[in-house]
């Protein structure tokens, strides 16, 4: 999409957190420019610099003409609300709450879980068997809600993209990629066609690059109506187990800075 005609932001954040992913993932629908900077964590955020943008040192960070903005879902929103003709909050008014209802989803239902079952693989924290099991089946819970609603939908909200696919399928990434597993999505098929068509669109590819599956998690149901294509978009990044260990470093020490 063309850039809007606006001063350059910057994105403050570690390589492949999650959470500012979803940010770069709408700028490419709405055709905002956003630079990311090189940034250490453990370092960068701890700068009186830094803390004067993130008092409390956390990222994702936006810079703005006017300001900063701290927060991921605000940054996310933020971004997603710079273009209305692009629909990332919907068509309409109702749409629009219902987007904010999926951010808020994947914030209180998604974002706690998947870090308890991916974190102690990412070695962030102990392996805890009873905090993996309860992890599993809380992300169970929630993706059988999703999987019921997506029975009859392409997307989550109305009939393209919105800053809810966005949000929700970054939310699920490392998951996807690290522990769900053939066994587990088994009851999710709808959930399986939904993920698997949001991060083969350019736009998303031009972030996050080709999303690899856990190996044996297939089995997607078929598309209850055919996905819009998006606009040109380019890989990026690099893809190995190389780059995870680099990502995982550096969100290890984002935690530990926290």
């Amino acid at each position: 999409r063309p850039l809007l005609c606006c001063a350059t932001m910057k994105l403050y954040t570690f390589a492949g957190n999650t959470h500012a992913l979803q940010t770069l993932i709408v700028a490419r629908y709405n055709g905002v420019d956003i630079e990311v900077p090189a940034f250490e964590m453990g370092k960068d955020n701890k700068s009186a610099a830094f803390l004067k943008k993130s008092p409390l040192g956390k990222v994702p960070v936006l810079e703005t003409a006017s300001g900063c903005i701290c927060e991921a879902a605000a940054v996310a929103r933020y971004v997603a609300r710079m273009r209305a003709d692009t629909n990332m909050f919907g068509a309409t008014f109702f749409e629009a709450g219902q987007v904010d209802m999926w951010v808020e989803f994947a914030k209180n239902e998604l974002d706690l879980p998947v870090g308890m079952w991916v974190f102690p693989i990412l070695g962030f924290i102990a392996s805890n068997a009873a905090n993996t099991k309860q992890a599993q089946e809380d992300i169970a819970r929630a993706l059988g809600v999703m999987n019921e609603h997506l029975q009859s939908r392409t997307f989550l909200v109305g009939d393209a993209v919105t800053l809810a696919d966005i949000v929700v399928s970054c939310s699920l990434l490392n998951a996807f990629k690290l522990v769900f597993d053939a066994p587990f999505l088994a009851p999710f098929p709808a959930v399986v066609r939904w993920f698997t068509t949001c991060v083969s669109l350019p736009e998303f590819l031009a972030v996050i690059g080709k999303t690899t599956l856990l190996q044996g998690a297939t089995g997607a149901a078929p598309p209850p109506a055919s996905a819009p294509s998006g606009g040109d978009g380019k890989k990026e990044g690099k893809k190995g187990g190389k780059k995870e260990a680099k990502e995982a470093k550096e969100a290890k020490e984002a935690k530990e800075a926290k």
